[in-house]
């Protein structure tokens, strides 16, 4: 077993730097995955984009492609903006463990003064 202190200063405040750059990445990874987001709801097509020349087929061609490309559309559309919320997601959950680690030495002296004092 190691006598590695793992709740000494220096490795809670690495540990906590750590985490707060990680939240940094997420939480601007979440702005840039906003601005796909935003970005590709601008992306629809009408119907006429999908025309094809042939007067027998055309129409129904059209309107085939268009109904597949809406699909994939909105699909992709929910996944950017879930993408978003993840991202942010993630980077609230290393804020609150930085925040846990920041804690910890008091946590661990308020439980020692528990034990002790019962």
């Amino acid at each position: 077993m190691s006598d590695y202190n793992w709740f000494s200063d220096q490795a809670v405040e690495v540990a906590v730097d750590g985490l707060e750059k990680e939240a940094e990445k997420w939480h601007e990874l979440a702005g840039r995955m906003r601005k796909v987001s935003q970005a590709a709801q601008g992306q629809s097509l009408q119907a006429t984009a999908f025309a094809v020349t042939d007067a027998m087929t055309g129409a129904v061609t059209a309107m085939d492609l268009k109904a597949a490309y809406d699909t994939v559309y909105e699909w992709l559309n929910s996944l950017f903006a879930q993408a978003a919320q993840e991202f942010d997601s993630m980077g609230d959950a290393l804020t609150k463990n930085a925040k846990w680690y920041a804690n910890a030495d008091a946590d661990v002296a308020q439980n020692f003064d528990a034990i002790a004092s019962s």
